[in-house]
């Protein structure tokens, strides 16, 4: 199976037509105020400029059903990626929204992965832990736990985020056949938000690489 590829972080309206051009299948705008990627919302209206079939997924961090509300009344943001704390109710009260979720999770040893069985959300994004940040950090943490995730949840979507830059992707999806791949700072141009458009070229070929 082809993984997706998600460039996440953008904040820059011409980088995000460039990078859905490469074929990128997700775009991640986050909507976090204290991202070091956050895009206000007066500031994204050219979201409805990028052409099907990329898709955009908007990034939350325990954020109020309200705001949410607030961002999907554009109409542009089918997909919510939630990387906090949210509970199982909460993420079906989104579900309810008619919207996709992702379900965000930091693991750092196998019992990171007891707490996935609580949640009605059938798209599982799995990233490096940190007690204090959440994501874009571009640190790894264990493949095998991915392999075991797809074992206890075969019915799941594995959503591989955590260190993967152009170098590593091709071993990524050889190793562990996500449903998709995430990348922020592995893209970046040194500056968080800012991507390097060769770098994202070479990870969407290199994530493409193995495929029949």
């Amino acid at each position: 199976m082809k993984p997706f590829v998600k460039i996440c972080g953008i904040t820059q309206r011409d980088q995000a037509l460039q990078i859905a051009a490469l074929g990128a299948d997700y775009l991640g705008i986050n909507f976090w105020p204290e991202s070091k990627r956050y895009l206000p919302l007066e500031r994204a209206g050219w979201l409805s400029e990028i052409p099907k079939p990329t898709a955009l997924v908007g990034v939350f961090v325990n954020p109020d059903i309200s705001y949410i509300q607030e961002i999907i009344s554009t109409h542009q943001v089918p997909f919510i990626q939630l990387h906090g704390d949210e509970s199982p109710d909460f993420c079906a009260s989104v579900i309810r929204l008619g919207l996709r979720v992702i379900k965000a999770f930091q693991v750092r040893d196998e019992s990171s992965l007891d707490l996935i069985s609580k949640y009605p959300v059938k798209d599982i994004l799995l990233d490096a832990y940190h007690p204090s940040e959440r994501g874009g950090l571009g640190e790894t943490f264990p493949w095998p736990l991915a392999l075991t995730f797809k074992q206890r949840y075969p019915n799941r979507n594995l959503w591989l985020a955590g260190g993967l830059k152009p170098e590593n992707i091709t071993q990524a999806v050889q190793g562990v056949q996500p449903y998709a791949v995430d990348v922020a700072s592995g893209v970046e141009a040194g500056v968080a938000g800012v991507k390097d458009m060769g770098k994202v070229s070479e990870f969407i070929q290199g994530a493409r690489a193995l495929r029949p």
